[in-house]
C-alpha cells in the first residue's frame, strides 16, 4: 500500500496527480488502489477526462505506471509517504467502530494478533527498493484490462506539462 499512495492512492503530491491533473489539468482527479480480498484483488485507476483527451491521457497513465514500475519512488516520495502514514495511521483506530474494523480485518485476512503494532514499523523500515519489489510482484502493465465509457470522438494532442497550474486549460 505504501508504493500506491505514492503512485496515485494519495491524493494530491501523487504522481498519477502531479501528471495528470496538476501539469496537464486532464481531469479533476485520478487515484489508484488495490481492492483488498483474501485472494489476489483488482488494482485499478480510475479518472474521468474529456472524450478528445481520452486516448492520450491513457497513454499518459500508462507511461507513468510504467515508469513507475521501472525505477519505483524517490527517497524524498518515500520518506513523505511514511511521514504521512505516521500521522494518519492512528486515526484508524480512534474510534470503536474504527477498532472493529480493524480487528475485523485482522480476522479476515488472518493476520498476527500484533499485526497494528507491527504495521507502523514494517511501514517505516521499508526501501525504495523494497517498494519497487513489491509493486513489480504485484502488477504488470502488460496484464491491464483498460475499461472506458464515452464517446468516440476524435482525438486531440495532450496539452505540454506547465508547472503552473493557473495555465492549465480549462474544461476538463
Amino acid at each position: 500500500s505504501m508504493g500506491n499512495q505514492i503512485l496515485g492512492g494519495g491524493g494530491f503530491g501523487t504522481r498519477l496527480m502531479s501528471e495528470v491533473r496538476e501539469k496537464r489539468g486532464l481531469s479533476y482527479g485520478v487515484y489508484s488502489g488495490f481492492t483488498p480480498m483474501q485472494a489476489r484483488g483488482p488494482f485499478m485507476i480510475n479518472l474521468q477526462t474529456r472524450a478528445e483527451m481520452s486516448e492520450g491521457t491513457l497513454k499518459l497513465v500508462q507511461d507513468v505506471l510504467a515508469d513507475y514500475l521501472k525505477t519505483g519512488p524517490t527517497e524524498k516520495e518515500l520518506d513523505d509517504a511514511k511521514r504521512e502514514l505516521s500521522g494518519s495511521f492512528p486515526l484508524s483506530t480512534a474510534s470503536n467502530a474504527d477498532i472493529v474494523g480493524q480487528l475485523g480485518a485482522i480476522g479476515f485476512y488472518n493476520l498476527p494478533l500484533s499485526h497494528l503494532e507491527d504495521f507502523m514499523q514494517q511501514s517505516q523500515n521499508l526501501t525504495v527498493e523494497q517498494v519497487r519489489a513489491a509493486l513489480n510482484k504485484h502488477l504488470s502493465t502488460d496484464k491491464m484490462v483498460i475499461v472506458s465509457a464515452g464517446p468516440t470522438v476524435p482525438q486531440k494532442p495532450l496539452p505540454a506539462p506547465t508547472d503552473k497550474p493557473a495555465e492549465q486549460p480549462l474544461g476538463v
